[in-house]
């Protein structure tokens, strides 16, 4: 019989709060859930880990399914900061596929490949389930939420998480675990991207994947994009958000309220 695994990596303490929800959300079904820490970011620089126990942060009735693993992957990296084609094709693979050399997995039970803000809905979980027997792997289609958790950009689907049979991925290492043409039809989650202070997106844009963006790293420019709903990555998109109540059921229930 199948086992059901969601799987992330996490880089900054705001992050906690989506593992909380993804946990929430997805007890019931799971197996475990994985959580890797890397002792660099994106781009190839040294980073401390900075969550000690992270169990110690999470609800003691959720405890028993989540497992957390410090990594050091530096000599399996390279550093890249202003180089976006090394952080794409060879940091972040083997960030997302370090997890398969922490466990011996059966190769029909089930991955769900998540980067650590993407949320999944739980009473999708069956309807994920149906369609990786259906395909084999499937992508994940999302709502996008940006900023905050009930700013919803308005037709703004993303798509790039999977759920997998492990056999199908495995042992294709470094392998990004991400990105699969076809995806589901419904909605099963959100994307909570740049959920957070605007301190804390200026780290992300020193630390993560896109140096093209680094420009936009200044607190004032981001505190005013925050609350006047600009996208100043990209003045020609259009950015189209709709300000949910917080109760929405398009939010995940476990950020509801």
């Amino acid at each position: 019989m199948s086992k059901l695994y969601l799987k992330t990596y996490c880089y900054a303490p705001h992050e906690i709060d989506f593992i909380r929800a993804n946990l929430q959300e997805c007890y019931p079904f799971l197996e475990k859930m994985i959580v890797c820490e890397f002792d660099v970011n994106h781009t190839g620089m040294k980073r401390d880990f900075k969550f000690g126990n992270i169990k110690d942060n999470i609800p003691i009735e959720l405890q028993d399914k989540l497992e957390y693993h410090q990594c050091s992957i530096h000599d399996h990296t390279v550093e890249a900061y202003n180089n976006e084609a090394d952080i794409h094709n060879i940091n972040e693979p083997v960030m997302r596929s370090w997890f398969t050399k922490l466990y011996n997995f059966s190769p029909n039970d089930i991955v769900i490949s998540i980067d650590a803000d993407e949320i999944i809905y739980g009473d999708k979980i069956e309807y994920i389930k149906e369609q990786v027997e259906k395909y084999g792997v499937i992508g994940l289609k999302l709502r996008q939420f940006f900023y905050k958790k009930n700013y919803l950009w308005r037709n703004k689907d993303f798509t790039s998480p999977i759920a997998t049979y492990y056999g199908l991925m495995n042992p294709a290492y470094p392998n990004n675990w991400r990105d699969f043409p076809r995806h589901t039809e419904e909605y099963v989650g959100g994307h909570f991207s740049w959920c957070m202070s605007a301190e804390e997106m200026v780290h992300k844009l020193h630390t993560y994947s896109h140096p093209q963006y680094r420009f936009c790293a200044k607190k004032d420019l981001l505190e005013d994009a925050i609350q006047n709903k600009k996208y100043p990555f990209d003045t020609d998109v259009d950015f189209d958000i709709e300000e949910l109540d917080i109760n929405d059921k398009r939010i995940p229930l476990s950020l509801r309220g």
